[in-house]
């Protein structure tokens, strides 16, 4: 019976911690978007980091080899690796609700990459010299050292390839978030004891003699401490608090998916949450549009009396279209909303009816503006991630250039800003603003809990078309879950003029996430 050969064993090893760093690499950046978004400085901490952690492993990797060129170090360590991933995690379903609202987005994101990823990634990178360091030692024909090199990074980057591939398109929507990392850090455990067993069984048998009972005793400890942390980790995934019921749970392509009832000033809503917010709510069995920075889509009628369809950019729980449907049902509404799972979830716990006059188109909203040739009645974009993430691409003149190439002559749209007025320096809001009047001259501001506030809410921005005046019908406002209503007339926005130095936004030229960082630290969220 052939056994496998330790070369096969060592490049399997290689290609399985090169798929686990690109895993843990692209979990971190979807564990860390309920905290701090889904920007460039999540994604560049976790980078950083797991980079650092990576080069730091090869190098004292290499001399740790040189000094102890055989494989139960190095299984000791991938196996360390996989249990300490596991118990951070642990750590991180904790620690991060807690701890995380003390840090901005900006040192957020780099401070818990080093606390949760510094390590395991320090662990892995030793693995590639080590590996090399062995292979080397025990090949005769010296003329085959760089071929040996070359495999080990071959391996290790398909590894790292198939890894990225695989957790972004199948392992976190799939098997979600905390499944996905236990079950990578789990293999590593697994393997380290695989590996180093078949390794083992072909040692000469003196050397068997001297290393069976620690690998053995080794080997037990990996085990129980594994099935420990993936039972306590399985545990405090289950839990779920009273006054949130949760209906629906799962990672999507793009963010957290979490579906769940609960009672607010006594009344029951059903919530659709994102990575970090409420992005939308309804009461069961009632049409009434419960966010208040919706409502103001119930005067497009007024505006607009002959509109035959209508574009919305950002579905959420497709609440709008819901209500628009039940006022309208021969009102052909088109949505575009680029996490494809909730269409369906809408249907199935949002009362979303089933019906020809609601296409759903599951992509970017810019790709979508750009390459149709529909022109609408009326738009409503709701595309700003309750001011945490602003899509820099969807904030730019050019794509407030195309959304008026989109809007028919006499065509209206209602644009939600997250923002917030009088400031005394260039920001992000009077970029927005700014860049959207260049494009629209003919808008009107609302604000959605006070004109006269400068901290952060909803701005409602109704543009039109052409030029005739945006006149506002007699209609009101409810305050979001809540029983006071305000005229919608006394809710705009007059006399406000965007700072001189709030500069505009372009495709090349972008400041939209610089300008959003600090609007949060300004207004501490």
């Amino acid at each position: 019976m052939n056994t496998i050969t330790p070369k096969a064993i060592f490049y399997t090893t290689v290609f399985l911690t090169g798929a686990a760093v690109l895993i843990f690499e692209v979990a971190a950046v979807r564990l860390f978007a309920p905290y701090f978004g889904a920007s460039l400085y999540v994604l560049s901490s976790v980078l950083t980091v797991i980079l650092g952690a990576l080069s730091l492993g090869y190098y004292l990797g290499g001399r740790l080899a040189d000094r102890m060129p055989h494989f139960l170090p190095l299984y000791y360590i991938i196996g360390s690796a996989g249990i300490i991933m596991l118990f951070l995690l642990l750590l991180a379903e904790t620690l991060l609700p807690v701890a995380a609202p003390l840090f901005s987005i900006t040192t957020g994101p780099l401070f818990f990459s080093c606390i949760f990823f510094l390590m395991p990634a320090f662990l892995l990178g030793i693995d590639s010299p080590f590996v090399i360091r062995i292979l080397t030692e025990t090949t005769t024909d010296h003329t085959k050292h760089g071929a040996i090199v070359g495999s080990v990074f071959f391996w290790s980057t398909v590894g790292s390839i198939i890894g990225s591939i695989s957790a972004g398109f199948f392992l976190i929507p799939t098997l979600g978030l905390t499944l996905t990392i236990t079950v990578t850090a789990g293999i590593l455990v697994l393997w380290s004891i695989i590996a180093s067993s078949l390794l083992y069984v072909q040692l000469p048998s003196s050397e068997k003699y001297v290393k069976s009972s620690l690998l053995f005793y080794s080997f037990a400890a990996a085990l129980v401490i594994t099935g420990f942390l993936i039972f306590q980790l399985t545990a405090t995934a289950a839990v779920s608090t009273p006054s949130m019921r949760t209906q629906y749970k799962s990672d999507g392509f793009y963010s957290s998916i979490h579906v769940f009832d609960a009672t607010v000033n006594g009344t029951e809503y059903r919530f659709l949450k994102g990575d970090t917010n409420n992005s939308s709510a309804i009461k069961l069995y009632d049409k009434t549009l419960v966010f208040a920075y919706t409502q103001p889509i119930t005067i497009a009628d007024d505006i607009v009396p002959t509109a035959k369809n209508f574009l919305l950019l950002g579905g959420g729980a497709y609440t709008i279209p819901r209500w628009l449907h039940a006022q309208q049902p021969e009102l052909l509404i088109d949505v575009v909303e680029l996490e494809p799972e909730l269409y369906e979830l809408a249907q199935t716990y949002f009362e979303l009816p089933k019906t020809d006059t609601i296409t759903n188109y599951a992509q970017d909203a810019r790709v979508f503006i750009q390459s149709t040739t529909t022109t609408y009645d009326i738009f409503f974009t709701d595309v700003f991630n309750s001011g945490h993430f602003i899509p820099p691409h969807l904030s730019t003149v050019e794509t407030n250039r195309i959304l008026k190439d989109r809007l028919s002559a006499d065509g209206v749209g209602f644009m939600n800003v997250i923002g917030a007025l009088y400031d005394t320096e260039p920001n992000l809001t009077d970029s927005l603003l700014k860049s959207i009047a260049v494009v629209f001259p003919n808008y009107k501001v609302i604000a959605m809990e006070d004109p006269s506030s400068s901290e952060l809410q909803n701005l409602i921005v109704i543009v039109r078309h052409d030029d005739k005046p945006i006149n506002l019908p007699d209609a009101t406002i409810t305050a979001t879950m809540g029983t006071t209503t305000t005229p919608l007339r006394d809710l705009e926005v007059t006399n406000y003029t965007p700072h001189p130095n709030s500069p505009l936004l372009y495709d090349d030229k972008n400041a939209t996430e610089k300008l959003l960082v600090r609007q949060i630290k300004l207004h501490n969220r």
